[in-house]
């Protein structure tokens, strides 16, 4: 009897209130009540402050510009393409399709040396708040600009401002700078195209200067060369002169009547959502800690009596 006594006393009062301690979905809406107050005043703060900062913030206009390859890059046997023929030419073509000719597009548009052209031209380091550093300025239009090739090969400048005008002016920049780059490099190979058919062309004067110390037929093979250079020279020239547009403009950028949508009501319902996620991970995180108290407490409340059973159990026994 008095063993079975002993059994009983000795049980852990941490595993009486196990059972207490869990967690039901009955214990689970008692706690969602006991803060239902709280959740809603932290909830109608959450979304009422990013509603109200969301209306207020400034409107942003996007403007945007689109462009094409000119047709001759995109599978007409026009240029060099028209000259070569077979698979020379059939590789050359595929090579310079649509979609290769809007990459390189879009790799050109994105480049330092347009981003600068544009920050330079807008003046943007004193635009944009970023305490005149050029490399937030970099990122800030970076961030505001947005460069897609279709697969159709169209390419699309996107740009968002505050103000709809200069929205619509960059983009159009950009439009202006691809075309620059572009002439600038053409120029550059036909320059130096030019400068090799001009060296090429004092050599070969040089031996028909001695053409009579020459062989008759290798004679006739330098003045044919020398015509055939000739022509070439005066093509490179031409091509080198050319000041018509590299690009072709589908649609230019307007300036936007509507600004951008806000987005004031879905921005309020997000934040509502994270502030009630956020107030349940409270709730449910000091109700476990106020249990954890609880039971500390209770099992200290019934050390001191098992003790003092204890002690008279042996006295007795004694």
């Amino acid at each position: 009897m008095v063993a079975n006594r002993q059994q009983e006393d000795r049980v852990p009062p941490a595993q009486a209130s196990i059972a207490e301690d869990e967690l039901d979905l009955f214990s689970y809406i008692q706690v969602l009540v006991k803060y239902r107050w709280t959740m809603l005043l932290v909830c109608f703060l959450a979304m009422a402050t990013s509603g109200t900062i969301s209306f207020l913030w400034p409107p942003s206009y996007v403007a945007k510009a689109s462009i094409v390859p000119p047709i001759e890059l995109s599978g007409g046997k026009t240029g060099l393409s028209s000259l070569l023929g077979g698979s020379e030419g059939a590789l050359l073509r595929s090579m310079m399709d649509t979609t290769s000719v809007a990459d390189l597009y879009v790799g050109i548009l994105e480049s330092r040396t347009v981003v600068d052209a544009i920050i330079d031209r807008f003046d943007l380091v004193h635009v944009y708040d970023v305490n005149e550093s050029r490399y937030e300025t970099e990122k800030a239009l970076r961030k505001r600009t947005r460069i897609d090739a279709s697969e159709e090969g169209i390419v699309t400048i996107t740009v968002e401002d505050r103000d709809p005008n200069r929205a619509a002016a960059v983009a159009n920049a950009y439009v202006e700078e691809l075309d620059k780059q572009n002439k600038k490099l053409s120029v550059g190979q036909a320059t130096s195209k030019r400068v090799f058919l001009e060296n090429r062309l004092k050599e070969v004067e040089q031996k028909l200067s001695r053409i009579e110390s020459i062989p008759t037929r290798e004679a006739q093979i330098q003045e044919m060369l020398y015509e055939l250079l000739m022509r070439e020279l005066e093509l490179a020239r031409i091509e080198e002169a050319k000041s018509m547009p590299t690009i072709q403009v589908l649609d230019v950028a307007q300036p936007p009547e509507r600004h951008k949508p806000k987005g004031t009501v879905s921005k309020a319902l997000l934040a509502g959502i994270v502030s009630f996620l956020c107030v349940v991970f409270f709730a449910f995180s000091r109700d476990y800690c106020t249990r954890c108290r609880q039971r500390e407490q209770g099992c200290l409340r019934t050390a001191e009596p098992a003790g003092i059973q204890a002690a008279v159990k042996a006295a007795d026994a004694g």
